[in-house]
């Protein structure tokens, strides 16, 4: 019984040590020489803001270098093809882009919404209509009357493949005539238009533009069902499409998420959940957290299996609204 005792004891402290010494997989390197966070709009915008705020606490779980770089033109659709065509599938390169703009682009055919897969969703925010902190505009009423009272005149700073461009088509149909839209590249570029008083108006996310611009901008109505809790006294816009005597306005909100191109998902299974742990773990950090409460931005997370679904829910969703993206 001493010697089976004995026996024991040893092969414990032999596991032990084993143990000490052997690899751990969560702690250990990240595969890859570095990991890229592509951004396909320029800087300044909400996705990128989000995204580099992230990048030193995924790098503490991954253990090497994350970078981001910015891809920007066609509302997306160029940072998207170039990792289609040119990114390695083996777990260098993740997107992070956005819904409505990855299906604005299905729809000119720059690619299908199954070429990717879908690794999860951490931001959604409903679309705002905006002008200047100092606009003459007090309300979304006085501004719809004057954009159907002056043709093609009341300018609106649009993104290619964004509600922006959709929503004020939408307007123009209830009230028969739109604002005239002026394109621009990226969330930063097209709040920057409202605050240097190029255009009169934008239609914009909620949530992205207090965190960014709410000193120099203000919301006239959200697209969304009901108020947001942030700017509690601003209407949504079916308040005043119902004021104004028109039919009611969709409900039209942006969601961010990570993915990658067909390929490194079935090539790499052990790398595509350690990339949705150490994503989780990245965004959950108090610190990380912490940033974003401070510039509004509600941060949260849902896994693959949600993300995909919702990915192509919305995709159906704008499918109905495809004729505003051609």
């Amino acid at each position: 019984m001493r010697n089976v005792m004995k026996f024991a004891v040893l092969l414990i402290l032999s596991i032990s040590v084993l143990v000490l010494i052997m690899p751990n997989p969560a702690l250990s390197k990240w595969p890859t020489k570095r990991l890229v966070i592509v951004v396909p709009f320029g800087p300044g915008g909400t996705t990128d803001r989000i995204a580099r705020a992230m990048a030193p606490f995924l790098q503490k779980e991954v253990g090497v270098p994350v970078i981001l770089t910015n891809r920007p033109g066609g509302g997306g659709i160029i940072g998207t093809k170039t990792h289609i065509k040119n990114d390695p599938t083996d777990g260098s390169f993740i997107m992070y882009s956005l819904q409505p703009y990855l299906s604005g682009a299905v729809v000119k055919g720059a690619f299908k919404i199954d070429n990717f897969d879908y690794i999860g969703v951490n931001y959604y925010s409903p679309q705002g209509l905006w002008v200047h902190a100092k606009s003459k505009y007090t309300s979304a009423r006085q501004l719809l009357e004057d954009i159907k009272a002056n043709p093609n005149k009341i300018t609106m700073s649009v993104i290619p493949n964004s509600w922006s461009r959709a929503a004020n088509a939408l307007i123009g149909k209830r009230l028969g005539q739109k604002a005239k839209g002026i394109p621009y590249q990226g969330g930063g570029a097209q709040r920057m238009a409202v605050v240097k008083k190029d255009v009169v108006s934008t239609i914009t996310e909620v949530h992205g533009t207090l965190a960014s611009a709410a000193a120099d901008m203000k919301c006239l109505a959200v697209f969304d069902n009901k108020r947001v809790a942030d700017i509690p006294d601003v209407p949504t816009i079916n308040e005043v499409m119902k004021e104004m005597g028109y039919k009611p306005m969709p409900s039209l909100s942006n969601f961010r998420f990570f993915f990658v191109k067909k390929g490194f998902k079935n090539k790499y299974p052990d790398r595509w959940n350690r990339l949705s742990k150490v994503l989780v773990k990245a965004i959950k950090n108090p610190e990380y957290q912490k940033i974003m409460t401070s510039q509004k931005l509600k941060i949260s997370w849902k896994d693959s299996e949600t993300a995909q679904k919702e990915v192509r829910e919305a995709d159906k969703v704008l499918q109905q609204f495809a004729e505003f993206w051609r």
